[in-house]
């Protein structure tokens, strides 16, 4: 298992953070996330066997987060 804390920029309101959650969690490896409004991060346990940080990061993208326009929902 590993741990790792990504930087969500755009994620700006409590339904930005489960929506986060929610794209993390059901990327195949993730047992656990945690997210902050406060200094914008998701800290995820993943399987690093099963997943990796650039997976997750295109879960992210492919969600419509880590964009440069910082639009909130």
């Amino acid at each position: 298992m590993k741990t790792e804390k990504l930087g969500v920029d755009d994620m700006m309101c409590v339904g930005c953070a489960g929506r986060v959650r929610t794209v993390l969690m059901n990327t195949q490896g993730v047992v656990k996330v945690i997210t902050s409004l406060d200094d914008h991060t998701a800290e995820v346990t993943f399987d690093d066997k099963t997943t990796s940080s650039e997976k997750l990061v295109g879960a992210l993208r492919n969600a419509g987060f880590l964009s440069q326009d910082k639009k909130c929902c």
